[in-house]
């Protein structure tokens, strides 16, 4: 990671870097995982949460989602039910979860989540065919760059994955997470290669980006013809810093391999002042001018600024003061602002988690720091953030 990225950036790069881990480790994806701890409740702890559906004020605009795992569905499915219309698997459906040996599925929790969503009328975003984290061993076992058969392989192994994932989950999922953060850290580099984790980089090079999008969409029209449209997404955080990059991505995907994408999924990792506005509203008329669909894939906001001076400095655990549940309402409202704006290119917008207990964010950056950064205190009462959200909806 080099020192001269922006503030912002070397937060979302941390965030970033768990991207879809089983349990969380560090970076974005990781979703809900384990708690850091017992927490102390939001201000609005003892509001009961008997206003308006998230779901409901945003009918018009896009629908509204969370990520889940077996956790959210034994404890909150009162606030899932009422709140939200679309799911994401945090980390039940990624490979190393779902797929641990070649000849072996495990669909217990992502077919537990699946029927939620079906009883529910809920759609999925379908979390992440490949990523350069959360890929069991078996995926790469015997497999060596440069030599065509082996790669042959690889591409044979991932069209079996894809394949049977669609087959299973092809009814509820309106989404597909095809390929997720394969854009560099470092803004001199495209993709993320080897020297930063990615072994699909290493062995196959920017091949195995197409590929993803290829089996997917050929796994999708055997289903179904004419079901892939729309479906077919890349992921991504620090998409304000990204953005040429993934769409250099994206026009090299059509021009040279004539696979068009559908849409780019912003993870929302922010926080109480990073990414500003006007530098997200300029990510969206790039992406919007290219011609693709946004959805908002991973929305938080921590409460914690530990890159404030341009390097790593974590800062000590807060309480969260009524100042700083306000300093975060109105930070959420802006951003909805934002997103009703541009309602018209927004497939949907998902939370990271449910519930402050529940955030991978109380182990990362700091193992077992507590933060607050989503819509229900760890006691599951409504923050200010979500009356204001609700606010920003109403006629």
């Amino acid at each position: 990671m080099k020192q001269e990225f922006t503030c912002g950036f070397v937060l979302s790069f941390l965030l970033a870097c768990s991207g879809c881990a089983t349990n969380p480790a560090p970076g974005s994806d990781s979703a809900g995982g384990n708690s850091g701890g017992s927490m102390p409740g939001g201000n609005a702890a003892n509001t009961p949460d008997n206003g308006p559906a998230l779901k409901t004020a945003y009918a018009s605009d896009f629908p509204i989602g969370t990520a889940v795992g077996a956790w959210h569905l034994d404890n909150v499915t009162d606030i899932l039910t009422k709140h939200f219309n679309h799911l994401t698997a945090e980390n039940a459906m990624k490979t190393e979860t779902i797929h641990p040996a070649e000849a072996t599925f495990n669909w217990v929790e992502a077919d537990r989540i699946a029927k939620f969503g079906r009883d529910n009328g809920m759609k999925l975003a379908g979390h992440t065919f490949v990523w350069h984290r959360a890929q069991p061993a078996w995926l790469f076992s015997g497999v060596t760059a440069g030599d065509a058969t082996s790669l042959a392989t690889l591409k044979a192994r991932l069209k079996t994955h894809i394949e049977a994932l669609i087959e299973r989950y092809g009814d509820v999922v309106d989404n597909w997470d095809i390929v997720n953060e394969a854009i560099s850290d470092d803004s001199a580099k495209r993709y993320r290669d080897g020297a930063e984790g990615s072994q699909w980089f290493a062995l196959a090079g920017e091949e195995y980006i197409a590929w993803a999008f290829q089996l997917a969409r050929e796994a999708l029209e055997t289903r179904e013809p004419g079901s892939s449209k729309g479906k077919l997404y890349y992921n991504d955080y620090s998409m304000t810093l990204k953005v040429d990059r993934v769409l250099a991505m994206a026009a090299w995907l059509k021009n040279d391999k004539g696979i068009t994408i559908d849409g780019i999924g912003f993870q929302g990792h922010y926080n109480l002042t990073w990414p500003s506005v006007k530098d997200l509203q300029a990510a969206f008329d790039k992406i919007i001018a290219a011609g693709y669909r946004i959805k908002i894939s991973e929305l938080d906001l921590t409460v914690y600024s530990d890159y404030h001076t341009g390097s790593f400095k974590p800062q000590p655990m807060v309480n969260f003061t009524p100042e700083l549940e306000t300093q975060q309402a109105q930070r959420y409202r802006e951003l909805f602002e934002l997103f009703r704006a541009n309602k018209q290119h927004i497939t949907s917008v998902t939370f990271w988690g449910v519930s402050d207990e529940r955030s991978w964010l109380n182990n990362e950056p700091v193992k077992g720091r507590t933060d607050y950064p989503l819509l229900w205190d760890a006691m599951h009462k409504p923050k200010a953030a979500l009356q204001t959200i609700l606010d920003v909806a109403a006629p």
